[in-house]
């Protein structure tokens, strides 16, 4: 009877009885609060892993990247493995072929470097043109590319090193990223009127109007030679093949820079070179560490050495910075050396060295 009573008393009592039921579910929802955190969390991981992985495929695919995506945890700097051939083998000794470009042109386009927009200096664009030339001798080829291309100068100065059978690819989403650190004139058709300009001809580059992390090495390597402007989803005639110089100035938050150097690793051949701009500009953190992650990863990803900074450090696969850093000390005795990551780095700074139009031209 009391128990009854009991239960009578506290159905009549309704606001006593919603007060109780509330009480249960505010305790209830905190006992979930840790399952609810883990969900979002994981949510988080597989989001980044997706755009890690690129693929290039499906809709989501073709999504702008989000601004919190410049925000990055070590976490989501997780080691790589290449989609291709950690490196082609070591072939035979080539002559290369014979420059695809007039020399004469080249020298107009120098001789006129300050009147191009970009931010490549001088001194860089001399040693691309030095380091050519040892690939040259050493009978290393290969396709030239970039990411971040921007207004053009450093893909013009890298394409007049380009030789006979030699692809051409520039990767950029051409307009304002999610950083907004864009040139305003970072657009396709400034691009393509700079090549003009310069007498490169634009159906000479693929062209990758998308984002760096839509793309893994294996879509580099295969993609299309016919001369078109690729989308993500273009689908590929006749294969590039590997890179002997790849220039890596794309997106400047640490996710974005370590997987367009893992990119650029796998993609190269023995001896190919690739130039890091930014690096130790304090405006871009992230480059920084998206670089030491990527240096100091346990992964299959080819081992890069560095062996000359210009304002950009040139790092180039194992067995051949010796030979590099050997010709341009011959060349350049006058230039200092440090030692990073246990490599002596000869160090060539724009501020710290003058080269002449008839330097470049000897």
């Amino acid at each position: 009877p009391r128990r009854a009573a009991h239960h009578g008393a506290h159905a009549a009592s309704g606001p006593s009885r919603d007060r109780c039921n509330d009480m249960r579910q505010m305790r209830s929802a905190r006992r979930r609060w840790p399952e609810v955190l883990c969900a979002v969390a994981l949510a988080f991981v597989v989001t980044v892993v997706a755009a890690g992985a690129g693929g290039g495929a499906g809709e989501d695919a073709e999504q702008p990247l989000r601004p919190s995506m410049t925000s990055t945890s070590s976490a989501q700097l997780f080691p790589r493995r290449c989609n291709v051939s950690a490196l082609v083998a070591r072939r035979r000794h080539e002559s290369c072929g014979r420059l695809a470009y007039s020399i004469s042109d080249a020298m107009a386009f120098f001789e006129k470097w300050e009147d191009v927009t970009g931010f490549i200096g001088f001194p860089t664009a001399y040693f691309i043109h030095f380091v050519s030339l040892l690939q040259c001798e050493l009978g290393i080829t290969g396709a030239i590319g970039e990411i971040g291309v921007a207004g053009g100068k450093s893909f013009a100065a890298m394409a007049f090193t380009r030789r006979a059978g030699e692809m051409l690819i520039a990767c950029d989403i051409f307009k304002r990223g999610v950083e907004s650190d864009n040139v305003p004139d970072a657009n396709i058709m400034y691009f393509e009127h700079v090549l003009e300009t310069v007498r490169i001809p634009v159906e000479d580059v693929v062209m990758l109007q998308q984002s760096s992390l839509q793309l893994m090495d294996r879509d580099l390597v295969t993609l299309s030679s016919t001369r078109r402007r690729l989308g993500p989803h273009a689908k590929p005639a006749a294969p590039v093949g590997h890179f002997r110089m790849f220039h890596v100035d794309g997106g400047h938050f640490a996710f974005a820079a370590f997987h367009d150097l893992n990119l650029a690793a796998c993609a190269l051949v023995p001896g190919g070179i690739v130039l890091v701009d930014d690096l130790h500009n304090m405006g871009y953190p992230g480059v920084q560490e998206g670089f030491h992650h990527f240096m100091l990863q346990e992964a299959p990803v080819p081992r890069l050495v560095p062996f000359l900074f210009t304002g950009r450090l040139f790092l180039t696969t194992r067995g051949y910075a010796s030979a590099y850093r050997r010709a341009i000390a011959r060349a350049h005795p006058e230039l200092t050396t440090a030692v990073f990551y246990g490599e002596p780095v000869l160090e060539a700074p724009p501020q710290q060295v003058d080269l002449t139009m008839a330097r470049f031209q000897g």
